[in-house]
């Protein structure tokens, strides 16, 4: 399924500016995506072939090839300064500017941090939390100025600004992501046999101290958490940078073991049987994971827009006054144009969520949630024959693995109003 992945909203964006449209444009997309992550990890084998493989064995890869061009690109942009940076530092600081900028010009990222720093969230918090005092039942007696202390914009701030931060250490992301996703969308980064390389790893740079190799781990690594700080979406992609420093440490446990070996210690050749065994393992079962439970991963809005649309190119759209597409989920009108091309020009189409338990149009086709045609439910519980009783023919309707639209429920469908 992983292959048949309709397109996402970042590959819609760049054939849009582009003026491109149609399953052979994103294909060509998906191609350059490829070349550019062959360039990446071809500067990349530098660090070492172990940290190549390490890093073109994550499904990680695929899924930015198939679904993220732009983060492609990203990984291309940090792999040519790094091979500068190992020379010269400030490089590092250069890099650091470009992925803000390119986070919120390029990507469209509206880092939460920006409201942090402006004390505009904190603001919101003291008022809120000083309120809430003020009307519990006992009153607080502690004077106001006491209070102020802890309870000001700069503290709470200093609050915010951290807990922006300290999530970027997520050691279950990082690697686990195959064993638990933790309710959230993540998709494996490693596999969780590397967190042992990955001590192992620690102990061979600690032990051989090479200057370079140190100055260029902590490098990448706050340059890592510059790029996460920066950016807003899925917790897998804000760490995606995280893999370059992590690779080579894990590659270095990796060789410590192949030495060991070479040298004849039997619990070293056993120890590098067993990791290798387990990683095989790893990376066939991630795989096959990821091709027949995509959804499970992956955002699920392509999907919707997907079956709308296709479902509604198989009618006749000149026998119907109006088409409402819903909105819910974001701007289906640049699907539209991907899906079905010029026929989007045309005035019938509205691309906006609508409520047909209050009010329907005649002669009208409708594409959205169950909650727009029958009414949304606080706890997302949509009758599972909604279908039935609504008073409008559902030609087709389908069901998404998660709430994406909360309150509108699970399942999607094109419906009628005669």
């Amino acid at each position: 399924m992983i292959f048949g992945y309709p397109v996402s909203e970042q590959q819609l964006n760049v054939l849009n500016y582009f003026g491109f449209e149609g399953e052979l444009s994103l294909w060509l997309l998906r191609l350059l995506s490829l070349i550019i992550l062959i360039f990446t990890l071809r500067n990349w084998k530098n660090m070492g072939k172990y940290s190549v493989a390490i890093l073109a064995t994550s499904p990680l890869m695929l899924v930015l090839v198939l679904v993220y061009p732009l983060v492609c690109l990203k990984f291309l942009i940090v792999t040519i300064f790094v091979q500068r940076a190992v020379k010269n530092k400030y490089y590092l600081v250069i890099l650091g500017l470009i992925l803000i900028l390119f986070n919120i010009y390029v990507l469209g990222d509206n880092p939460a941090i920006f409201n942090k720093i402006d004390l505009s969230d904190a603001q919101m918090e003291v008022t809120k939390r000083i309120s809430s005092e003020d009307s519990v039942r006992d009153a607080i007696s502690l004077p106001l100025v006491f209070r102020r202390v802890s309870y000001n914009k700069f503290f709470i701030s200093y609050k915010q600004i951290l807990g922006e931060i300290l999530p970027f250490f997520d050691i279950e992301t990082i690697f686990f992501g195959e064993i638990n996703p933790l309710l959230q969308k993540s998709v494996v980064m490693f596999y969780w046999p590397e967190i042992y390389l990955f001590v192992l790893g620690l102990y061979a740079i600690f032990r051989y101290s090479d200057k370079n190799i140190n100055n260029l781990l902590i490098g990448l690594m706050i340059v890592s958490m510059i790029d996460y700080v920066f950016s807003e979406g899925a917790v897998y992609l804000r760490l995606i940078l995280v893999m370059m420093p992590l690779s080579i440490v894990i590659s270095a446990g990796f060789n410590y073991l192949v030495e060991m070996t070479r040298k004849s210690n039997i619990i070293s050749t056993i120890s590098l049987a067993g990791v290798s065994i387990f990683l095989l393992m790893g990376i066939g079962l991630a795989f096959y994971d990821l091709n027949v439970r995509t959804d499970y991963w992956l955002d699920n809005r392509p999907l919707a827009f997907e079956f709308w649309f296709k479902e509604i190119d198989k009618l006749n759209i000149d026998n119907y006054h109006n088409i409402y597409i819903s909105s819910l989920v974001g701007d289906s009108k640049k699907y539209c144009y991907f899906y079905l091309g010029e026929k989007c020009k045309n005035n019938k189409f509205s691309f906006v969520s609508f409520d047909l338990s209050k009010a329907s149009s005649p002669n009208t086709i409708y594409a959205g949630f169950a909650g727009e045609f029958v009414g949304s439910k606080f706890k997302n519980n949509i009758d599972s024959n909604w279908d039935k009783s609504s008073n409008i023919k559902i030609i087709n309707k389908t069901n998404l693995r998660d709430t994406i639209a909360n309150q509108y429920g699970n399942d999607i469908g094109v419906g009628i109003v005669q």
